[in-house]
């Protein structure tokens, strides 16, 4: 049988949908010098679920969310409460006070997180490889987060805490909406748990922080708000999943070890980030704690 010919730009879109998550981390902490956490997810989620939705209508696909049965419906859109609004507030609530790098490495290990909680919810067997590769991971965090030497001065351990939690809350997200994504288009699902997150956090953030604070934000952090729902959700998922149709779950998981590199690189371009090689040295850990536990996913799949 001849192989299947996959199309060269796959590549090339996927490098970019990477790099749009990577961006996420440098050009939110600068939005976050004039917005509030909750304000930033908010508006990133809105306008990603609007972006989302002109494509699904595009491509016919509207009409889907009301075929889905009335079980996997609810479902879809109780996800969005732990995959996108706890999610948003978790995530940038940790950049508000941690570098954009340590951010982007502690959230990294939200895949091998997903080995804990798939054995516990899912009863999934916990494999040696997978195992070691959460060991591993737990090490590179102790090491990101100590890097300027194993004390508590200067480290904002709540941001960690923060960016951890954020991490166990897509991982949550994950094991949670399996089976529901198996039996449905992913990119429905995605849109409805967006759709859900978006009016949760928004609804929470209007009676809490209020959105009035944003009518001083300047033009900069208001561009930046919105090219981050385009480009972070209203591009980046629909592009994944049609790479996803054509190319092999394990070749385009590669990519996703890309994130965290492509972020400290921009937040060092973009924001002059600096650490000591503890940083470093945790942050390959953790890059190769996802990606052993990856390819073992992989092999028993």
């Amino acid at each position: 049988m001849q192989e299947k010919t996959i199309p060269w730009a796959v590549y090339p879109v996927m490098l970019v949908t990477t790099l749009f998550w990577a961006l996420g981390h440098p050009l939110g902490r600068i939005v976050l010098r004039q917005a509030h956490a909750m304000q930033l997810g908010s508006v990133n989620l809105v306008v990603g679920f609007l972006v989302l939705f002109a494509w699904l209508a595009v491509t016919g696909k509207v009409r889907a969310i009301f075929r889905l049965p009335a079980r996997d419906l609810l479902a879809s859109l109780g996800l969005g409460a732990v995959g996108f609004a706890l999610y948003q507030f978790l995530t940038f609530s940790a950049l508000s006070r941690i570098p954009a790098s340590m951010n982007a490495v502690l959230v990294a290990t939200n895949v091998v997180l997903i080995t804990p909680l798939a054995a516990l919810f899912l009863k999934e067997r916990i494999r040696w490889g997978r195992a070691l590769a959460v060991l591993a991971a737990f090490g590179g965090v102790v090491m990101v987060t100590f890097n300027q030497g194993f004390t508590t001065g200067g480290i904002d351990l709540t941001g960690c805490l923060l960016s951890l939690l954020a991490a166990l809350s897509f991982a949550a997200y994950t094991v949670m909406g399996k089976r529901v994504v198996e039996r449905n288009d992913p990119l429905i699902v995605t849109a409805l748990a967006l759709f859900s997150g978006a009016v949760l956090l928004s609804t929470f953030t209007g009676c809490t922080v209020g959105f009035s604070g944003l009518g001083g934000a300047d033009s900069l952090t208001w561009t930046l708000m919105i090219l981050l729902g385009v480009t972070m959700i209203g591009f980046a998922y629909p592009a994944w999943f049609a790479c996803l149709k054509i190319l092999p779950a394990s070749r385009v998981s590669i990519f996703i070890y890309m994130t965290p590199v492509f972020a400290v690189v921009l937040a060092f371009l973009i924001l002059n980030e600096r650490f000591s090689w503890l940083f470093y040295a945790g942050g390959a850990l953790v890059l190769g704690s996802v990606v052993v536990s990856t390819l073992t996913s992989v092999r028993r799949g």
